[in-house]
């Protein structure tokens, strides 16, 4: 396994990122937990549980953990719930779109067992529906609603910090989406919205940083902007050449791979290690299924 720890803004944020090192894996994929004044937002993987132990021992008196929000329920964030509650006894909250499934747990494909680890194991968790405010009292998160990647997914953001942390919901590309037979179902359309939501929310923040996971501090409302309008790129050339396609007698699969081929050149290896869930397939029948 691999672990890295950053700091952010003058120490006052901690980043703990994990990854595993299975040789099985064509490269590293990184989650993200962040700590601020006490509050951990997601708690990785569930491979990366004994990790995550390692850390919130090392914590000195100042930095231990007295809350947990789960942004939403995917294994990757919500991995290491149910030893923090069970083993430290920290609460943990999340949305109530989010809480049953937290608490029913889940299991996936090996595909994902291999990236992340078995299973997601079931945890107590508490709605919160209200800002959360830290244990010093000095920093206030709301929770922001950003569906998508996750019907549940909220992200917390801190107006007067001018922070954002997103989760998976604002990507540095989009070029695959999950979707197929993946109890995962994103929606670029959706997607979409949710950026737009979060760039109007945003207006006045001229030093917005969006804490995203395992990609790293993406700067300002001009990302935002910037990804909104690749996603609408991409809608618009889907549907120009789904419409010439059509026209030139393609459907179907055909069709779809004649898609591919023109906006991407072709389709990921992805989708190949993923049986179909995660593919440029699935993107473009989400921009294909999205109203013009």
């Amino acid at each position: 396994m691999v672990v890295r720890k950053t700091y952010h803004c003058n120490n006052q944020i901690l980043e703990w990122e994990w990854s595993s090192d299975n040789p099985l894996m064509p490269y590293p994929y990184w989650t993200s937990c962040y700590l601020i004044d006490g509050l951990l937002i997601d708690s990785g993987a569930p491979a990366g549980e004994n990790d995550l132990k390692e850390f919130v021992n090392s914590l000195n008196p100042s930095q231990m953990i007295d809350k947990c929000f789960i942004t939403h329920t995917h294994e990757d964030h919500a991995g290491g719930a149910h030893m923090l509650n069970t083993e430290f006894g920290i609460p943990i909250y999340t949305s109530d779109k989010a809480l049953n499934l937290l608490k029913s747990g889940n299991t996936y494909p090996e595909y994902r067992q291999i990236v992340w680890g078995l299973k997601l194991l079931p945890t107590n968790a508490e709605i919160i529906d209200k800002p959360i405010i830290t244990k010093s009292k000095k920093y206030s998160f709301e929770l922001f609603p950003m569906s998508g990647h996750a019907p549940e997914l909220n992200a917390l953001i801190e107006k007067d910090q001018q922070w954002a942390f997103v989760a998976d919901a604002v990507q540095p590309k989009y070029k695959m989406i999950f979707g197929k037979n993946s109890d995962i179902q994103e929606d670029i359309s959706l997607i979409r919205q949710s950026l737009s939501k979060l760039y109007d929310f945003t207006e006045g923040m001229d030093n917005l940083l969006i804490f995203s996971a395992g990609n790293g501090v993406l700067q300002g409302r001009k990302f935002i902007k910037v990804k909104m309008e690749e996603i609408e790129n991409l809608r618009i050339q889907a549907h120009e050449y789904h419409g010439e396609l059509q026209k030139e007698g393609y459907s179907g699969k055909k069709l779809i791979r004649k898609l591919i081929r023109n906006l991407f050149g072709k389709e990921s290896i992805i989708e190949q290690l993923t049986q179909g869930d995660l593919s440029r397939e699935n993107l473009i029948i989400s921009l294909i299924k999205w109203e013009k």
